[in-house]
């Protein structure tokens, strides 16, 4: 992402209850840019709650609206089929790429 003059924040939530607000919330402050990563579907999710509270706690500071990048929203594959539904690098960095025209 570097190389292509991205610059992100990456936050690797360690734990969810209790979940650490202030840092996601810090980064959102200082970015206006929140997408959210995580390897299960996206239906009613972790991802969901974490959309959830950054929209509840730093809806203001929102410059675009949060992107989720999930597995897909189908049953979970067969271990030979797994690199087809988790998120890939591709798939992130798209939903970077869509943030940054959303001024």
């Amino acid at each position: 992402a570097a190389e292509e003059g991205r610059s992100l924040e990456v936050i690797d939530v360690r734990s969810i209850v209790p979940f650490d607000d202030e840092t996601v919330c810090a980064s959102v402050r200082k970015t206006g840019r929140a997408v959210v990563i995580a390897e299960a579907h996206g239906f009613a999710s972790v991802s969901s709650e974490i959309v959830a509270r950054v929209q509840e706690r730093c809806f203001h500071y929102l410059a675009a609206p949060i992107r989720r990048v999930t597995g897909f929203d189908v049953p979970y594959p067969a271990p030979k089929l797994e690199h087809y539904y988790l998120p890939g690098v591709d798939r992130i960095l798209d939903a970077v790429d869509d943030l940054q025209w959303e001024d």
